[in-house]
């Protein structure tokens, strides 16, 4: 089957990740993927700074265009004219192609994967990682705030399924009265030829001269509301009397100059070591390195696609105790859990893995296996969406705005 994959995606960090994965696992099952967006930004670093194309995720706190910075409404003014060029370009790639199956990555205010599938006639999927009606609301960066909403329940309750990455995520959309049959929760997942525990993490110990340390860690892109300084908080006073650990901070990001100043401030700069941005090639290594991954706060629908890099490495996990990673952990078994924000009892549990060894081997293990027991995989999630699609039927006949 030929598929039709529509994103406004230009970012190499999740996003990005996600998309190829799962165009790579539909190739794998032996499907055909034409890929239409705009051109990804030529950079191979993890994580690179920059603006984005309106409506791809949590908007940065100043949205640019072409290296302009722009205002709020004019970004969302664009997203909705976006569509004027997407709807040609989609409808000429659909009829050109004529795919089995039209997929989009929803962006906020899209509506070309919705109108090309209706004029084309073939099942629509959309896949939603985050209600961004919602998400860019609580980050005060939405302008038009009813017509966002409206424009995304009209795309999920329109769809032949809507792809959620998580049931914390189904049921804020249900809440809002999208039915419940028109969602499949489908947890992001991982490349498990390039994330398994064979992966050798020693070359990058040698080179940022961590041979011999137990190390703790971060990898992604960082942001201020990803916690990361209170990892750092919660790991200061281990640090300042251990000199065999270290923090691990790998990535790029807006908020690394205050983490910068931050470790100077607590008093463990020597010991806390900022790796910068990595090729995507070079994540499993980044991430093998670690003897404990932590993973300090996610937004309570998400599915955090670095989670699952970690468990399928086999590092020990540490993360925030809430119900989306509850969906994908058992915790104190799988991975250790904390009360979210609450960076003290963080602290502890790292302590109180950093001194049972035997306990962080188990949690690895565990972890690992957990992988391909739950089918957390791109290629399952393929699997997962072509089986939606046979049973799925026609597009719905919803009412309009």
């Amino acid at each position: 089957m030929k598929i039709l994959y529509h994103h406004r995606t230009r970012g190499e960090d999740a996003q990005g990740i996600h998309i190829r994965a799962l165009c790579a696992a539909f190739r794998e099952l032996g499907h055909q993927v034409v890929l239409v967006g705009p051109p990804r930004r030529r950079s191979a670093a993890l994580f690179p700074p920059g603006g984005a194309l309106p409506g791809t995720g949590v908007a940065d706190a100043r949205p640019s265009l072409a290296g302009l910075v722009i205002p709020h409404w004019f970004y969302e003014l664009l997203a909705l004219a976006y569509n004027t060029v997407a709807v040609p370009v989609l409808l000429a790639q659909a009829l050109r192609h004529r795919p089995g199956l039209i997929y989009e990555r929803y962006a906020l205010f899209s509506l070309a994967g919705l109108c090309v599938a209706r004029v084309v006639r073939r099942p629509f999927i959309l896949e939603v990682n985050a209600p961004l009606s919602l998400e860019l609301r609580q980050h005060g960066h939405l302008w038009l705030r009813g017509l966002a909403q409206r424009v995304e329940d009209f795309l999920c309750r329109s769809a032949t399924r809507t792809v959620v990455v998580s049931q914390a995520m189904a049921e804020i959309l249900k809440n809002r009265g999208i039915p419940a049959e028109r969602l499949l929760v489908m947890p992001n997942g991982v490349d498990q030829d390039r994330f398994h525990a064979g992966v050798d993490g020693e070359s990058v110990r040698s080179r940022l001269r961590l041979t011999g340390c137990r190390v703790v860690g971060f990898v992604g892109w960082v942001r201020r509301w990803h916690g990361v300084d209170g990892l750092m908080a919660a790991l200061a006073p281990r640090l300042r009397r251990d000199p065999g650990l270290r923090l691990l901070v790998v990535g790029d990001g807006p908020a690394l100059p205050d983490l910068r100043a931050r470790a100077r401030q607590l008093g463990v700069e020597d010991r806390v070591c900022f790796a910068g941005a990595v090729s995507q090639e070079e994540v499993p290594a980044y991430i093998a390195a670690l003897d404990i991954a932590v993973q300090p706060a996610v937004t309570e629908y998400a599915s955090p696609i670095k989670l699952f890099e970690y468990l399928a490495l086999g590092c020990p996990v540490v993360a925030p105790d809430q119900a989306n990673i509850r969906e994908l952990i058992r915790p104190g078994v799988t991975a250790e859990v904390f009360p979210p924000g609450d960076w003290g009892v963080l602290g502890v549990r790292l302590e109180e893995l950093l001194d049972d060894p035997q306990r962080c081997r188990q949690l690895g293990e565990r972890g690992a296996a957990s992988i391909p027991e739950h089918g957390y995989t791109w290629r399952a999630n393929a699997e997962r969406v072509l089986a939606a699609v046979e049973a799925g039927g026609s597009l719905p006949v919803t009412e309009g705005l």
